[in-house]
């Protein structure tokens, strides 16, 4: 019996040694642990605002911030502004943003490792580490937007949400050289994409998918005169969210490109809506430097029909275009956008692509150049009395490399419509109402070529009576005028002139076609709203705005002087009293013309000796003309005008009295 359990003891002994050798891993070896996430001690954005301080403070300290990226403000130096939802800060410098192949942007969340402070009275982070981040998930609902090409979505109406794809032609860039959207094309159009976001991501040549809704823009002060002239804005999508983005890089589509020229695409009404459409054209660029800032134009062929390009970074973001400075090139242009103001809408343009292919004019084409942008251009459609205008008989470019292709002209009505030649210079004159087709032909190396204008002539029988400009002086502000008078010199950095009568003097604003129909000396009966411009003050400036000639008679005559005050000083100008209205008030006196000039501005004023009058002006490239009588004494006539309602008088000089009698008049915004 004890011998059997002894046995049964064994056993079990055996069997649990077994057990438990079998419980052992191969190689005695355990399974490996996962790796814990790593712990970082956050801290909150309102905590990183107080930890900024006092102005100058930086912290030597480095934070662990999590947010939610609001903006990307500069992608070349990864400045953004993040939130926790209840408090923002900006981030100065992210290190390494640019460079990074995958990037957050806005929306993603963000954890950094940053410095803080407070710059100037501005808490910021100072340089930020980008430790980790994740993707925003696009919550857009894409079933919203229909799917089209751009031609369509240029066509479509304001607030439609869009699906569109392109190639990224080029990039726009706001103030600090900081992306501000893009210009797609596909293969049916083209449209500017109004957002940093893409902007900031995306590389010319890069192809993008993406929602956005179909808007034109404008600025809000710049709305009420884009709205009487016609122009709805910037054809535009904006509220963009990116669909996909390639890597790739190819060119843009041209062959829907429409072949045109800088004079066409400027003779567009703005009522038309060509915005952010790109045409083929050839233009000589040319950089222009200013103060601060350089300003590059595209000029057609005749090397004045142009416009200048849409910056907001001073001309910094064309550098590129340097290289074609003073050269002919192709150029693949857009009318980015309009400014709009009481004078009229002028296009500003965008290059998006420009080449110098080594143009060369083909002079058989001479005569139809001149025809162009030389003959036609000369006549207005109706005529209300006699221009004795005189024409453009012989036209020469050395830029395009021809001389002496001939411009004449025959009407089909010599009764109505006439060309004669006095004191050996030829001169079209309107003899009586009517209609009457004109015929401009040029004609260069055995080639000719001709165009046809309509002219409507109505000849007055009997002289217009008009109110006195004196009388419309003393119209209650807001009184619709009719006055006549004679067409006197310019205004400056207003777009008008002086009209002046027997009686008076007074300012008149109008808009840039009206200023093309007239010339100093005409003798005119306009209409418009007798205004006092002002800037939330009792005083300001007398003028007639809105102004548009109802007849004009023309001719050559001078204005009278017999009113303008002649025993003032350059100093009694210059303490005039703003309470007293001396707008309507034109002097005579001698001054020097005192020009300074340094590396930030140039100044023209007058001197006595005593006092320096300002002139009324943004830039004193307006008053180029007076430099010619720099640093002499001269007899200027100059009237004292408040456009800004400042406490004190400026001038605008009408012209300097010459020795010999005669004058060198401001014709500042009176075409040739």
């Amino acid at each position: 019996m004890k011998k059997t359990l002894a046995l049964l003891l064994a056993l079990v002994l055996v069997l649990g040694c077994f057990a438990g050798c079998a419980s052992e891993p191969e190689n005695n070896q355990s399974e490996p642990s996962q790796p814990e996430a790593p712990k970082y001690d956050v801290i909150s954005i309102e905590k990183a605002l107080e930890l900024c301080g006092e102005a100058g403070n930086v912290t030597t300290e480095k934070y662990y911030i999590r947010g939610t990226i609001e903006s990307i403000t500069n992608p070349a130096y990864g400045a953004m502004v993040i939130t926790d939802g209840t408090h923002s800060i900006s981030v100065y410098n992210t290190a390494g943003y640019a460079d990074m192949e995958d990037k957050p942007y806005k929306g993603d969340e963000v954890l950094l490792h940053c410095i803080l402070q407070n710059y100037n009275g501005t808490k910021e982070i100072k340089t930020a580490d980008l430790i980790e981040f994740k993707h925003a998930e696009t919550t857009v609902d894409e079933s919203k937007y229909a799917e089209m090409s751009i031609a369509d979505a240029r066509e479509a109406a304001e607030g439609t949400l869009v699906k569109v794809d392109g190639v990224v032609a080029q990039i726009t860039y706001a103030n600090g050289k900081i992306p501000a959207g893009v210009i797609l094309v596909d293969e049916t159009s083209s449209i500017y994409v109004y957002d940093g976001n893409i902007a900031g991501r995306a590389k010319i040549g890069n192809t993008v998918t993406l929602l956005a809704s179909k808007t034109w823009w404008i600025l809000e002060d710049e709305s009420g005169n884009a709205q009487k002239f016609g122009y709805k804005g910037c054809c535009q999508l904006d509220s963009a969210t990116l669909v996909s983005i390639s890597d790739d890089v190819k060119d843009f589509n041209t062959s829907w490109i429409q072949e045109s020229t800088v004079k066409e695409i400027l003779d567009t009404p703005v009522s038309t809506d060509i915005t952010t459409k790109i045409f083929k054209v050839n233009a000589l660029v040319s950089k222009v430097p200013g103060t601060g800032f350089t300003n590059y134009y595209f000029n057609d062929l005749d090397g004045e029909t142009g416009s200048y390009t849409y910056t907001q970074c001073n001309g910094s973001d064309f550098a590129w275009l340097d290289q074609f400075n003073g050269q002919i090139c192709t150029v693949y242009l857009m009318a980015l956008n309009a400014k709009a103001s009481a004078a009229g809408c002028v296009y500003r343009f965008l290059p998006v692509a420009v080449s110098d292919d080594g143009f060369v004019f083909d002079t058989t084409k001479a005569a139809e150049f001149a025809v162009k942008y030389y003959g036609v251009d000369q006549f207005q459609s109706t005529y209300s009395g006699n221009p004795e205008l005189e024409v453009v008989t012989s036209v020469s470019s050395d830029l395009l490399g021809f001389e002496n292709a001939k411009l004449s002209y025959s009407s089909s009505d010599n009764k109505v419509v006439t060309f004669m030649p006095v004191n050996g210079k030829w001169q079209m004159h309107c003899l009586s109402s009517g209609t009457a087709t004109v015929t401009i032909t040029g004609s260069y190396g055995g080639q000719t070529y001709s165009e046809t204008v309509e002219i409507s002539a109505t000849i007055a029988k009997e002289e217009v009576k008009a109110p006195t400009v004196s009388e419309t002086i003393a119209k209650e502000v807001g009184a619709e005028v009719t006055v006549k008078g004679i067409v006197g010199p310019s205004l400056v950095n207003k777009v008008g002139f002086y009209l002046i009568d027997d009686t008076g003097i007074i300012a008149v604003l109008t808009d840039e076609a009206t200023m093309a129909t007239l010339q100093i000396g005409h003798e005119v009966v306009l209409s418009g709203v007798r205004h006092l411009n002002t800037k939330d003050a009792d005083y300001g400036q007398t003028c007639i705005k809105d102004a548009k000639v109802v007849t004009n008679n023309y001719g050559s005559h001078d204005y009278s002087t017999s009113f303008f005050v002649t025993d003032k000083t350059i100093t009694d100008i210059y303490n005039l009293n703003v309470d007293t209205d001396y707008t309507t008030t034109v002097y005579v006196a001698k001054a020097t013309v005192v020009v300074e000039e340094n590396q930030y501005y140039t100044n023209i004023l007058l001197s006595d000796g005593t006092s320096k009058l300002r002139l009324y002006c943004s830039s004193a490239k307006q008053y180029n003309w007076l430099k010619a009588f720099a640093g002499q004494e001269v007899t200027v006539e100059v009237a004292a005008c408040n456009w800004n309602s400042k406490n004190y008088y400026t001038g605008c000089v009408l012209a300097v009295r010459n020795a010999d009698g005669t004058k060198t008049y401001n014709e500042l915004n009176f075409t040739k």
